[in-house]
C-alpha cells in the first residue's frame, strides 16, 4: 500500500494490517483480457442484437452503446421484425413505442405493408412533450405520418391535445382537431391548461371557433390565479361561477 492510500485511510479511520502497512506498494493484481464480446466484428454484434430481442442490450455497456445505439436502420428494422416474428404490422405497431423510431424507419415500413393501418392506435407521449427541442420538427413529422395512417388524436384521455394545449402549440392543437380530436374531451381540459396559462390565443381559438363552453372548473382555475381578464373573458362566453368558485375570491 503506498504511503498516500495510508494516509487516505486514516483520514477515514480505515486501519490498516501490519502486513499492508509492511511495504509501500501493493503488489498488483494482472489484468484481465478483454471480453471475446468486445473484440467481435459490428456484423456479428448486431445479429446478437436482433437475435436477443433485447431493446436494453444498447445500454448495458459502453462498449454496446457505441456499436449499438445508433445502428443502422437496417439493424433496428431487422430487430423489430424478428421480435415480431416477421409481421410486418405487428413490428410496425411494436416499433414506434420506441424512442429510435424515425421517418426513415416509417418509410421503410411503408415499403413492406401495402396498407399500412394505424387505426385508433397510441401516438406514444414522448412525441409531444416539449424537450427535446432539437427533434421538434422530427417528432412532429412523425405525428402527422401516424395521424394519417389512422392512430388515434385523443389516447389516451385526450393527452395529445391537452398536452399540446399545454405547452401553447396551437399548429399541434389544430392538427389533432383536424384529425377528429375531440376539444371538450376530460371536462374541457384542454381549453382549461391553457386558460390557467393565460394563453388567450388558443382560448379563443377554443371558444370562438371550437365553441367549447366555458365551465366553473375552468374559471376556478382562472381565479387561483388571480387571471382576472381571462375570467372575463370566460363569463363573457357563458361560464357560470359556482359557489366553489365565489369561495376563491
Amino acid at each position: 500500500m503506498s504511503k498516500r492510500q495510508r494516509l487516505m485511510d486514516q483520514d477515514w479511520g480505515i486501519s490498516s494490517s501490519s502486513e499492508d502497512t509492511s511495504s509501500d506498494e501493493e503488489e498488483e493484481k494482472p489484468a484481465l483480457p478483454p471480453s471475446g464480446l468486445f473484440q467481435l466484428p459490428f456484423e456479428i454484434l448486431s445479429n446478437i442484437f436482433v437475435l436477443s430481442c433485447n431493446p436494453q442490450l444498447p445500454v448495458a455497456c459502453r462498449f454496446f452503446y457505441n456499436h449499438l445505439y445508433y445502428a443502422p436502420n437496417t439493424t433496428k428494422l431487422a430487430f423489430l421484425l424478428y421480435r415480431a416474428h416477421q409481421n410486418p404490422q405487428q413490428a410496425l405497431e411494436d416499433g414506434i413505442k420506441f424512442a429510435f423510431f424515425d421517418m426513415d424507419l416509417l418509410t421503410r415500413f411503408d415499403r413492406l405493408i401495402q396498407n399500412v393501418s394505424l387505426k385508433d392506435k397510441k401516438i406514444p407521449a414522448r412525441l409531444f412533450l416539449e424537450e427535446p427541442k432539437s427533434t421538434l420538427e422530427e417528432r412532429d413529422n412523425i405525428i402527422l405520418a401516424l395521424l394519417e395512417r389512422g392512430a388515434s388524436p385523443n389516447r389516451p384521455k385526450g393527452f395529445p391535445l391537452i398536452k399540446s394545449a399545454q405547452l401553447g402549440r396551437l399548429d399541434q392543437v389544430k392538427r389533432l382537431i383536424s384529425f377528429g380530436a375531440d376539444p371538450a374531451i376530460r371536462n374541457n381540459m384542454a381549453l382549461r391548461v391553457c386558460a390557467a396559462r393565460n394563453n388567450r390565443e388558443m382560448v379563443n381559438y377554443f371558444l370562438d371557433e371550437l365553441k367549447v363552453k366555458p365551465d366553473s372548473e375552468t374559471l376556478k382555475a382562472c381565479v387561483q390565479k388571480n387571471l382576472w381578464e381571462m375570467i372575463q373573458v370566460l363569463v363573457d362566453h357563458g361560464a357560470v361561477p359556482d359557489m366553489s368558485t365565489i369561495d376563491f375570491t
